[in-house]
């Protein structure tokens, strides 16, 4: 008796339905790419908006903008300006 010839299929690549991650407990969520990577960015809670904003930021204050706020008169000026509104707000 001859044997049968077993058909073998070829995987199945399934394109419906999404993985999603969040690096941050659920405050940001990024579609997942087939090759593991991060995608295209899905959704942002205002937290993590502000924490964005935040480390952008970062940066006005240190050393460095000490001697920028030195270098530019304007800059000094307008800083002085922020700090007295920051303190006029925060302390009411």
């Amino acid at each position: 008796m001859p044997k049968k010839k077993i058909k073998l299929k070829a995987p199945r690549w399934y394109k419906e339905g999404k993985i999603y991650i969040s690096p941050d407990g659920g405050e940001t969520v990024y579609e997942q790419k087939r090759n593991g990577d991060r995608g295209p960015l899905i959704s942002q809670s205002d937290l993590a908006k502000e924490i964005e904003i935040a480390q952008d930021e970062i940066e006005m204050h240190g050393v460095y903008a000490i001697q920028l706020r030195k270098k530019y008169p304007a800059l000094k000026k307008a800083w002085d300006k922020y700090k007295l509104i920051w303190t006029m707000v925060h302390n009411d």
